[in-house]
């Protein structure tokens, strides 16, 4: 069974966070059983808050969870960081991949949270597109780059940008190649972008523009939101008023060269033409098909650097460098110290 992520904020949440936990592990009920020796009915009633556990099983689930036990038995309601996650979607993930995701996104809500509590304050304002149309896409993208204060032209770093106005944003193997990003911003939360690792320079900052997108004009999903955020991450990454004279004359070889000069690849540049009347239906079509041809569908000339974001990183080093350990940094974090060095602190994070 396949499930749209976004389709995953209709489901009830648990009442603990161990179901949180386990999910974002990747264990199914009967898995953490097998592990921890705990049946699964034992399991099941726990999440749902209908039993009540000892310290013991507390302990082997905690120790199996490689999480705090003060943290799986907590509920959701104080700590819920569950809103609507929104994706750069280029297929549906099993429904098990797309939960796995959404709640590993749900406990880096709450690490980030306590890490960077002190951090740049967000300086991102929404702007829910109205239901009149009167408002578009490249109008709030246009209002957005002004409020970042963006000069016109090509963005050399998307992640910086997004960094310096308080969103936090985190490089992952999120393990599927379905999907490059997803985003949440929980009212009163920072936003949180989960990037995957595996997304070349040019779609990761297209991918970032259109989470961002999503976090400004939308609330809740709707049948042409990822259109509207498609549209939005052009007028963001491609301003209409400074590239339009560039997209007229295009062969192959100024697709590579503008490429390199704003930082999206060359399918989205031909698109970005043909949206904006520079070249005509049948120009579209002849280098749509050069590009396949060509074999650049799959890979294309001109490598795009990826963007790293590194908020997160120079916020721990600075707490690190105050004098406040790993242990207490985990304790913060709400993580054991193992999890927290192992996520945190070996993979390059910090």
């Amino acid at each position: 069974m396949e499930f749209d992520l976004a389709t995953l904020i209709r489901m009830a949440p648990d009442d603990l966070m161990l179901s949180t936990v386990r999910i974002a592990r990747g264990l199914t009920q009967a898995a953490l059983s097998a592990r921890s020796g705990i049946s699964q009915a034992t399991i099941s009633k726990a999440e749902s808050g209908a039993i009540k556990l000892d310290d013991k099983r507390w302990a082997a689930l905690a120790r199996e969870l490689d999480a705090p036990a003060s943290l799986l038995a907590s509920p959701t309601g104080p700590l819920d960081t569950r809103a609507v996650v929104f994706h750069r979607k280029r297929s549906t993930l099993p429904v098990s991949a797309a939960a796995r995701l959404r709640a590993q996104l749900d406990l880096l809500h709450l690490q980030l949270g306590a890490l960077l509590a002190d951090a740049a304050p967000v300086r991102i304002t929404r702007f829910p597109l109205p239901p009149d149309g009167y408002v578009t896409p490249e109008e709030v993208a246009q209002r957005v780059r002004r409020e970042l204060g963006v000069p016109a032209g090509p963005i050399n770093d998307v992640v910086a940008v997004l960094e310096g106005a308080g969103v936090a944003l985190v490089r992952r193997d999120l393990g599927s190649t379905k999907i490059d990003a997803l985003m949440s911003w929980p009212p009163g939360s920072r936003p949180v972008v989960l990037l995957g690792a595996h997304a070349p320079g040019d779609r990761q900052r297209f991918s970032v523009a259109h989470e961002l997108g999503h976090a400004v004009m939308h609330e809740v999903p709707g049948d042409d939101q990822e259109t509207e955020a498609d549209r939005f991450a052009a007028e963001f990454l491609m301003p209409r008023a400074d590239i339009v004279g560039q997209l007229r004359d295009l062969t192959l070889a100024k697709l590579a060269r503008l490429k390199g000069e704003w930082g999206v690849s060359m399918a989205a540049l031909l698109r970005r033409a043909r949206d904006l009347g520079q070249i005509s239906e049948s120009a579209y079509r002849r280098l749509s098909i050069d590009l396949s041809t060509a074999g650049f569908r799959t890979r294309e000339p001109v490598e795009v650097l990826v963007e790293t974001p590194r908020l997160v990183a120079s916020r721990i080093r600075a707490l690190l460098d105050s004098g406040i350990t790993p242990h207490d940094l985990a304790a913060l974090a709400s993580m054991t110290v193992n999890d927290f060095a192992n996520t945190y602190l070996h993979q390059g994070v910090a």
